[in-house]
């Protein structure tokens, strides 16, 4: 006579195995995925803002040649100066907005208080810029203390 074994406890739990390591794979999957998005997010950012040390110092010759192009007025100058600021506005460079504006402590540097409308900019002394929308220079001004 042959002897039946039972193997359904074997079974079931061999499908527990096999769950349980279908469950651990798909986690390990997800967090590798997302660990490849952080790391390619990381990386864009990495190239958005290597280049923020040499725009500051473009910034400072752009600051020369908009000097020079008020005392001058040279049409050549202006294109020039407009040419360069549309190369770096399309790496990312905007000017902050600074003349006529609420002061922002965020954006910009207060450098003296002069009389006008309470916490208006009065004067722009130097531009500020936005690189990809963080702050690569504030904008350095006067702000109105109230009095007139």
């Amino acid at each position: 006579m042959v002897k039946k074994i039972d193997h359904s406890s074997e079974i079931k739990e061999l499908k527990l195995k096999v769950e349980e390591l279908d469950n651990n794979y798909k986690r390990v999957l997800a967090d590798y995925k997302n660990q490849d998005r952080r790391f390619k997010e990381a990386q864009s950012q990495i190239m958005q803002f290597a280049n923020a040390t040499l725009m500051e110092k473009i910034l400072l010759n752009i600051d020369s040649l908009e000097l020079a192009q008020k005392h001058l007025n040279d049409a050549g100058l202006n294109m020039v100066t407009s040419q360069f600021l549309n190369t770096l506005s399309q790496e990312g460079l905007a000017p902050i907005v600074s003349d006529g504006q609420v002061f922002d402590p965020l954006t910009m540097d207060c450098i003296e208080v002069v009389s006008g409308k309470k916490d208006v900019v009065t004067e722009t002394l130097t531009k500020g810029y936005l690189l990809y929308e963080k702050v690569l220079r504030p904008a350095r001004v006067k702000v109105g203390s109230g009095d007139k």
